[in-house]
């Protein structure tokens, strides 16, 4: 009887302290391209629901990385949300680039794992001034009545940035 009541009280203290279910999300990077510049959209994008993205472009010499940084304001959530990221990069040479878009995820140990989200070559033509446009926001589910494990700490957290 002892055993039942110790086996019991441990399933339910893992069940309890288990992170709740990710969002679903269908992960999709797309690229355009105008004069000088290159334009990148990264819907829905699998990230901890509690962070904030910072979006970084390093350019050189036939080549564009693009890093979609997870950063915190007051640490993770037990939950992983979608998040839709965008950046444009202008200033660019015409000709062929290699373009490679990360998601550096926080190890929370003092390092970082770096996810290849997407990796293709792209022509930019023509000039244009230099500037760098960065946007994210997260996607919140309004159906939560319908789907109740949608409706998490975190995703009422993002409501309120």
């Amino acid at each position: 009887m002892n055993r039942s009541v110790v086996v019991l009280a441990v399933l339910l203290a893992v069940l309890t302290c288990t992170p709740t279910a990710a969002q679903y999300c269908e992960e999709e990077v797309v690229f355009a391209t105008s004069p000088g510049t290159l334009s990148m959209y990264h819907s829905e994008a699998l990230f901890n629901c509690c962070a904030w993205l910072d979006i970084e472009a390093v350019t050189g010499p036939g080549n564009v990385e693009i890093t979609e940084w997870e950063m915190f304001e007051f640490g993770p959530c037990y939950c992983l949300c979608c998040f839709d990221a965008s950046a444009t990069v202008a200033g660019l040479e015409p000709g062929e680039y290699a373009v490679k878009v990360w998601k550096a995820l926080d190890n929370f140990d003092g390092t970082w794992e770096f996810v290849l989200a997407a990796d293709d070559t792209l022509l930019i033509e023509g000039e244009s001034a230099p500037y760098l446009e960065t946007s994210y926001v997260p996607c919140v589910e309004s159906g939560a009545a319908d789907e109740p494990q949608r409706s998490t700490w975190g995703t009422i957290k993002s409501l309120y940035r």
